[in-house]
């Protein structure tokens, strides 16, 4: 999506309205990473693939690494009424990347070990967070790579006492910016979210994946929601996604 600074008031009522403390945006090391259990295999698994028109750019090539996420808001009901995950674009900013409601989220950063990190929200207001583990199996871009792939097992992103096979859908948002603003930063943000950002009405896009059957969803399957060609920066705008679901 396009730098959407004209479209900040379509967000100002939306995004989140406390500050994210100092606390909450520093990344845990490798160490504190786990894997899911002996029985996780049992359960559903997740394949989550982005491609932008450019390529993934990090820590080896510019001075403040892009943000890549997938966030995701796992539910018990096949038809969620809350609303899913949101871009962040504009004051207050919140977290600086999601509003509207996700329980986790996976960042790809090179300047974090491992490079993919699956992140809980500690907080109903998603101003805190931490690792909790890594995927399951990923696959890294590399210098000119334009592809992110990883796979996660359902309990990763199940509720605290919730059984993931009784999880039925999830909702999904892959994002992508620039910087993560906080506070009263008044600075531009360019980003890219699921959605046509040259529509207003298409701003807060994001896609409910049943998780029932085995199948893999991508843009055709939801009249091609997110187009090629809306934001200035190639690095930036996504132009493939997926999300696959893999039963056992």
């Amino acid at each position: 999506m396009n730098h959407k600074g004209h479209k900040g008031a379509l967000r100002g009522t939306k995004v989140l309205r406390l500050l994210v403390g100092a606390a909450s945006v520093s990344l845990l090391v490798a160490g504190c990473a786990k894997f899911p259990g002996t029985t996780a295999a049992q359960n559903t698994r997740l394949i989550f693939t982005m491609t932008v028109a450019g390529r993934i750019k990090n820590a080896q090539d510019t001075p403040v690494s892009y943000v890549y996420i997938v966030a995701v808001n796992p539910s018990l009901d096949a038809n969620p009424t809350e609303t899913g995950p949101e871009p962040v674009v504009a004051p207050p900013w919140g977290n600086g990347f999601v509003a509207g409601h996700a329980t986790h989220f996976v960042r790809y950063d090179i300047g974090q070990s491992p490079h993919y990190l699956v992140y809980k929200f500690t907080n109903p207001d998603m101003t805190a967070w931490g690792a909790t583990g890594s995927p399951v199996l990923s696959t890294e871009p590399g210098p000119q790579g334009a592809t992110l792939q990883f796979e996660i097992d359902l309990s990763q992103i199940a509720p605290n006492g919730v059984n993931p096979q009784d999880l039925q859908s999830v909702q999904v948002n892959f994002l992508t910016m620039d910087r993560v603003p906080q506070g009263n930063d008044s600075g531009q943000k360019f980003w890219d979210a699921l959605g046509n950002g040259f529509d207003p009405n298409s701003v807060n896009d994001y896609v409910r994946i049943p998780l029932n059957v085995s199948r893999t969803y991508t843009n055709a399957d939801f009249q091609n929601l997110e187009p090629a060609n809306d934001v200035p920066d190639p690095d930036l705008d996504i132009v493939a996604w997926s999300v696959e679901v893999r039963k056992p």
